[in-house]
């Protein structure tokens, strides 16, 4: 561990839960100002009860899918910080709907808040970050933002569209100081999976993934992926099509049996 983070200023969306939790918990920890960023003013002052140890810890409620509401957090926090190094722009929904048993309510919803709040985060933070000279951006994806995984489409699709909004966005700023990462976890224990029985083989800690993360923010880079399980089969299906194809096949023959 180093101290990168130490004196630093970061704001989290979805962080009063899951990943986005973990990864405030942890800022603190290393010495960062945080601002813990959640949905609902209940799940704020839940958070605030349980990081009341940690005296850089700051707290707003903010919905992501509401413009002048990122804007908000935005311009707080500069007003009161002078400046925002990080950004994660972590807060996100899962919907896993057949396509078929649909509506474009089920379309909305997740688009504005898995994407659009995404752009939002981005779109309010940039500016501030070029006028300061620096600063990091970190979008989480997810392991389903690599390859088109059968039967959740809907995320998929604003996965996919992280991945490439990071990637494009990686390159275009890396001259002008601005780093952006997307990080892509596969199973991770978070809430998620509160009471599945079935819960998968390679799920790892959320404080492993959330470690994994933010070595790779130290180091600037592009893509992050957890656990090593995803990383090597999204590897092994760049390098050969034909096992990416029977592998999905794979997934949707197994569904069908189930």
């Amino acid at each position: 561990m180093t101290d990168v983070f130490n004196g630093k200023i970061a704001i989290v969306t979805g962080g009063t839960s899951g990943i986005g939790y973990a990864v405030s918990e942890e800022l603190l920890k290393r010495g960062a100002t945080v601002w813990v960023i959640g949905s609902r003013k209940e799940s704020v002052e839940k958070a605030k009860v349980s990081l009341a140890a940690y005296t850089k810890a700051k707290f707003a409620a903010a919905d992501v899918t509401v413009a002048e509401d990122v804007k908000r957090v935005i311009d707080t926090c500069v007003k009161e910080d002078t400046r925002i190094d990080y950004l994660f722009n972590n807060a996100g929904i899962l919907k896993a709907n057949p396509i078929e048993e649909s509506t474009l309510d089920d379309w909305k919803e997740i688009v504005d808040i898995n994407l659009w709040g995404v752009i939002h985060g981005v779109h309010y933070a940039l500016p501030v970050m070029l006028a300061q000279k620096g600063g990091h951006i970190v979008n989480t994806s997810s392991g389903d933002g690599l390859f088109g995984m059968p039967y959740v489409a809907m995320y998929v699709t604003t996965k996919f569209a992280i991945v490439g909004l990071t990637e494009s966005l990686y390159y275009e700023y890396e001259p002008r100081n601005i780093a952006f990462t997307v990080f892509c976890p596969g199973n991770v224990a978070t809430p998620i999976f509160k009471g599945v029985v079935d819960t998968p083989k390679d799920v790892i800690p959320v404080e492993e993934a959330v470690r994994a993360l933010l070595d790779g923010v130290e180091k600037k880079e592009r893509l992050v992926v957890v656990p090593e399980s995803i990383k090597t089969l999204v590897e092994e299906m760049n390098r050969n099509p034909a096992y990416k194809d029977q592998v999905l096949r794979d997934i949707v023959k197994n569904s069908q049996q189930s």
